[in-house]
């Protein structure tokens, strides 16, 4: 019997081609779509799974209840070691790290690195894969490091580096061979080692921090910038670290800063799920819905070209019961067809999913894996899925078709379908609402990116070239980088060249400091964010002054007290007008001597988009006595021959330091990558929900002039128009599309609102977007109305009413 139903099912499949072939891409389509957003909502939960006893391991965040006090993913240098000597029968171990960045070499191999000086427990801690030396006081002497396989072949071109050493330079441009003591398999993606979308492969000891004057702020509590991990115990909950936190803060820092600060933990299998506001986890869930829907319409798809066709099955389901069959077994024989259907359409969607992964992955910046590198339990994803979605698409028809009496159905009666009309409405209203709704979500997308990138940021952000200075973080040094910055200003192809601690990124590790006015209490104090750059950064960037002067380029010695503010710290230290804090005292953090307010500048956004903009100062470089970046603004004309002369004068000033350069509009993309992704992504998902929903307006235009070839024909002859005929077909659509976009816009209205709640600032979402989505999906639908009907009625009528 089984085999019976196999073969009639096969059979079926073949009689209607078009009709299989519409929902068959539709529904290869849908499956392969929900495969490639399943991978990746899949891969997304790997991160930190590698890491042994991950629900064990906690990363401790900072909540401020004053902004800018301090980053939500630090906290105070020494808190996870007190924790751990103070509280070891809760807390089994600990690490904490800095990050730096400095010139690593070997022979004629010169590179900038990130680098991760931490705690000798950090192989211990979190158990990555040796793959040459041993985790035990790998980390513990000076001037030792842990590297990754890739950076050792780098280097070396082998892995097997143990005992080796490269050359790494300090703040004050020294160098230091350090030895390596172990390497370390390639790490995967996870939020211990990578950070700002990039990754750290070197890991320093501790103890060699002194080299770079940074051992002091890594055991000061006056440092909320490191970022701490502890392990709990075994059968120790995460709550039961509260009190020890608070008790530890309440002794160990002031009370202005315990009372603003929460310290609280999150698991770090969970962590990255929550990094940015928890951008990771929206765009999964965002992904998971989109994948859903459109499988959805595919369903529905099915369910209405199958329900449609039944025309011509009923004969067949009549003569089946006549000659004995139940009902159960006719509900059988269309549950298989939808079963064998769907599962032809899961094998086309795995081909579909190796054949897309490639250009899913450039669009979703993450390295989607391969079928082979799925664990087995995955495989049964797409089987499993294909049970799913035949029994929903076939039950329906099914149920149908085999409650048809025998008589009826002999006679070619399909009373208790023609019933359920309101039904197949109902479906593909549902469709276009669905479609709607996503494209909808795409052009706003679109929009919101688009004014990230096109907005007024207060500064000029293109043609700028960034690298990163050598480092001497002393008096002659910054003479050094002015003497340099002179030469590159001579340079005909550089209108601009300033060197500085921050770039207007968003991420280069800028510090917030406590600020207020002199006379007043430290209690009033702001939190305000330094920015430490020459005389010319204002120049270079083309910021704006708002009233005052920006720093002496002369080198004036005033410039050493001297204190520019933007508008937004004006506005917050009491000045109400910038002209009243030209001239006025202020007090920086701890410092007895204060600072002369020297101007200010108009706002600009120094961070993202995201974020409202905060106060800021600009403190002279000659004062502060940091700096990590040259900045050259590069006049119109031949790029490539402009890099190289800025890197003939570079290898000329600075023959040890690498010529890595950046270029500032590419640095500010990457702050957007999650918005980027779900931009391309809902691109991908619209096209193919738009597909899906004109494959399903194709099958239903199919079956209908199948059903009224004679009526078109008769229509004909009797003088109708083809305007009146291809409306006939269409009203249908056209009500069915109004009613979807009645229900669809409030919908995408409510759920872009929401989504936009993340951003400060943001585009109005116009009523343009929904008319113009609302007549795009009408026209279409009429083209292909038109064609369809149009097509039919090239037939002479005669053909369709010679049987009658």
């Amino acid at each position: 019997m089984l085999r019976n139903y196999f073969k009639v099912a096969w059979r079926n499949l073949r009689k209607t081609p078009a009709l299989t072939l519409i929902n068959a891409t539709g529904l290869a389509v849908g499956l392969g779509f929900l495969f490639l957003t399943a991978a990746y909502i899949w891969r997304e939960y790997q991160v930190n799974t590698v890491i042994p006893d991950n629900d064990r391991v906690l990363v401790l965040k900072s909540n401020w209840k004053r902004a800018g006090m301090g980053l939500e993913f630090t906290t105070f240098a020494p808190l996870a070691r007190s924790l751990y000597e103070n509280y070891s029968d809760l807390v089994e171990n600990y690490y904490h790290h800095d990050g730096i960045s400095s010139i690593v070499s070997h022979g004629d191999q010169l590179f900038s690195e990130s680098l991760q000086p931490g705690d000798p427990t950090f192989l211990e801690m979190f158990g990555f894969e040796l793959l040459y030396g041993s985790a035990e006081g790998a980390l513990e002497a000076p001037f030792t490091l842990v590297l990754t396989e890739s950076k050792a072949r780098k280097y070396f071109g082998r892995a097997d580096v143990v005992g080796e050493t490269l050359e790494i330079q300090s703040f004050s441009g020294a160098e230091q061979a350090f030895e390596i003591t172990a390497v370390l398999q390639d790490l995967p993606y996870n939020t211990v080692t990578s950070y700002n979308n990039g990754s750290n492969e070197i890991f320093l000891s501790a103890a060699s921090l002194d080299f770079f004057g940074r051992r002091e702020s890594f055991e000061s509590w006056q440092n909320p910038y490191l970022i701490s991990y502890v392990k709990l115990r075994e059968g120790v909950t995460a709550d039961r670290l509260e009190e020890p936190l608070r008790e530890l803060l309440r002794a160990n820092t002031p009370e202005e800063v315990h009372q603003n600060l929460e310290i609280y933990t999150a698991a770090v299998r969970d962590y990255y799920l929550q990094l940015n506001d928890g951008s990771a986890r929206r765009m999964m869930l965002t992904m998971g819905f989109i994948a859903l829907f459109i499988l959805f319409m595919a369903v529905v798809n099915f369910i209405n070209t199958t329900v449609g066709n039944s025309l011509t099955r009923l004969k067949e389901t009549g003569l089946r019961k006549v000659l004995g069959g139940n009902r159960q077994q006719v509900t059988a024989q269309f549950l298989v067809e939808a079963l064998v259907f769907s599962t032809l359409a899961a094998v086309a969607g795995i081909l579909i999913y190796t054949l897309a992964r490639p250009a899913f992955s450039h669009i979703l910046g993450k390295s989607l894996p391969g079928l082979s590198d799925m664990p087995v339990l995955f495989a049964l994803f797409p089987l499993l899925t294909a049970l799913a979605v035949g029994l929903l698409a076939g039950i329906y028809p099914a149920l149908v078709l085999a409650a048809q009496p025998s008589v009826a159905a002999m006679q070619g009666k399909l009373k208790a379908v023609r019933e359920k009309k309101h039904l197949r409405h109902f479906l593909l209203a549902l469709q276009f609402t669905t479609a709607i709704i996503v494209f909808v979500g795409a052009v706003v997308v679109h929009q919101q990116v688009s004014y990230f990138f096109n907005a007024n940021l207060g500064y000029d952000k293109e043609s700028v070239l960034v690298l990163r200075t050598p480092r001497d973080w002393s008096e002659a040094g910054v003479q050094k980088m002015q003497t340099a910055r002179r030469e590159f200003a001579r340079l005909p192809q550089v209108s601009g060249a300033t060197f500085s601690f921050e770039i207007p990124d968003g991420q280069s590790g800028s510090i917030s400091n406590q600020l207020y006015r002199a006379g007043q209490d430290a209690g009033e104090a702001i939190t305000a964010t330094s920015l430490v750059t020459d005389a010319h950064y204002l120049d270079t960037y083309a910021m704006e002054l708002a009233t005052g002067d920006f720093f002496d380029p002369s080198g004036s010695p005033a410039n050493l007290q001297a204190l520019v503010l933007n508008e937004t710290a004006a506005r917050e230290l009491g000045w109400d007008d910038p002209q009243e804090a030209v001239g006025e005292q202020l007090m920086l953090n701890q410092n007895e001597a204060p600072f002369t307010v020297k101007g200010v500048v108009r706002d600009f956004h120094f961070n993202t988009m995201h974020e409202n903009i905060r106060p800021i100062f600009f403190q002279h470089v000659s004062g502060a006595l940091l700096y990590r970046y040259f900045s050259f603004k590069i006049r119109p004309g031949n790029l490539a021959a402009t890099v190289t002369a800025i890197q003939d004068q570079w290898s000329a000033l600075f023959p040890d330091a690498p010529f890595d350069y950046q270029f500032m509009d590419e640095t500010l993309a990457g702050r957007y990558q999650n918005e980027l992704q779900l931009k391309k992504a809902s691109q991908a998902a619209t096209i193919i929900a738009l597909l899906i929903v004109l494959l399903g307006v194709i099958g239903i235009i199919l079956l209908a002039i199948t059903r009224k070839t004679k009526e078109i024909g008769i229509r004909s002859v009797l003088g109708a128009s083809r305007s009146q005929i291809i409306w006939l077909f269409g009203r249908e659509f056209f009500w069915i599309i109004v009613v979807a976009n009645l229900v669809a816009w409030p919908v995408a209205w409510g759920l872009l609102q929401q989504w936009l709640t993340h951003y400060a600032y943001q585009v109005e979402i116009s009523m343009v977007v929904f008319a113009g989505t609302g007549l795009l999906v009408v026209g279409l639908t009429a083209v292909i109305v038109s064609w369809l009907v149009g097509r039919k009625m090239r037939r002479n009528p005669a053909l369709s009413l010679r049987d009658e």
